[in-house]
């Protein structure tokens, strides 16, 4: 009796994770089907594991094969998003570090708005010593608790605020202006559920250059997701600079909807197969350490820019991995 109840489990959890595989592929096709690709991770190893182990659980002549061709195809489904861009992670070749201009250090990070560290993180932030950090998730009790120490370090700042996860801030070593408040209000009361800084630089020794960065909310609902790209890309499109742009997308890079916002809006990603997310999870009562495996953070940029290296951080109590990279800006 416990066998045949244990197949037909195995059996019913091959059928969803193929049946979400199989639906990811036609995501070009709709928006909703898209959700699943940001779930590839799961799914291609989860199918993995099932090939693997459909002998072990799986005893009866009939069901063994159909549950095995079940979870084979929706393991190859998977495979055709997935790999791609696992097989990128190990392919990206940066541009070699220029003699003839300067080199700038960028750490982009979504800070976890309840990061219970606070001490830990200005510290690590400040040993970093990037030119320019760009925090998601910078929610007024971390900024209370942090920015004294990272204005004293940082003589240029800015910061937005925004509904949820959605506050943003940008310190720098550097002079910059802004160039859109469109999503930047001051205000904690703000009740919309994005935020974003636009701003631009230009050094005294180097060419002038913008760098944008954003909190987009989860991929769920689709509307609201597609809303969110289309904002984006409408207020970068006023950027005639080049242009840095880093954040936290809530969307994978197997997402059709990322792909297609990077397209529609000329940039180029840098992030290929680098997880970031999630470096805490919620259970048996507490927040505990998990292994990052969704790339949700992202650095893209357009026009002159250079990217020479790039690099995960430490998470310093947040849920989230940083990027830390060095580029520069001249001709391409």
């Amino acid at each position: 009796m416990l066998p045949g109840i244990v197949a037909g489990l195995y059996f019913t959890g091959c059928l969803l994770l193929g049946a979400m595989a199989v639906t990811a592929v036609l995501g070009f096709a709709h928006p909703v089907a898209d959700l699943f690709n940001h779930a590839q991770p799961v799914l291609f190893y989860g199918l993995l594991a099932a090939m693997l182990f459909c002998g072990f659980f799986v005893r009866t002549r009939l069901l063994r094969p159909l549950t095995l061709a079940i979870a084979a195809t929706g393991f190859a489904a998977s495979a055709m998003t997935y790999v791609p861009e696992f097989v990128d992670g190990f392919a990206v070749r940066h541009a070699p570090l220029p003699v003839d201009r300067p080199v700038y250090s960028l750490m982009t990070f979504n800070v976890f708005g309840r990061n219970s560290e606070p001490d830990v993180l200005a510290d690590y932030i400040i040993a970093t010593d990037a030119d320019i950090v760009a925090l998601q998730e910078y929610s007024p009790e971390v900024r209370r608790a942090i920015h004294p120490a990272l204005a004293g370090h940082y003589v240029h700042f800015q910061y937005c605020a925004g509904g949820q996860r959605a506050f943003v801030g940008l310190y720098s070593k550097f002079a910059f202006e802004p160039l859109s408040e469109d999503a930047c209000s001051p205000s904690i009361a703000n009740p919309e559920r994005i935020a974003r800084i636009v701003v631009g630089f230009a050094p005294e020794d180097g060419a002038p250059f913008a760098l944008a960065t954003t909190h987009h909310d989860w991929p769920a609902p689709v509307t609201r997701q597609a809303e969110q790209f289309a904002s984006l890309r409408d207020a970068l499109s006023t950027v005639a600079l080049p242009l840095m742009l880093v954040g936290d997308f809530n969307s994978t890079p197997w997402s059709y909807a990322l792909r297609r916002f990077v397209t529609e809006a000329g940039l180029t990603r840098h992030t290929f197969n680098l997880p970031t997310f999630p470096k805490l999870w919620y259970y048996l009562r507490g927040w505990r350490w998990t292994p990052a495996f969704l790339p949700i953070d992202h650095v893209m940029s357009r026009g002159g820019i250079s990217v020479h290296e790039i690099e995960r951080g430490e998470p310093s109590g947040s849920d989230h991995l940083p990027i830390i990279l060095r580029f520069s800006v001249g001709d391409v």
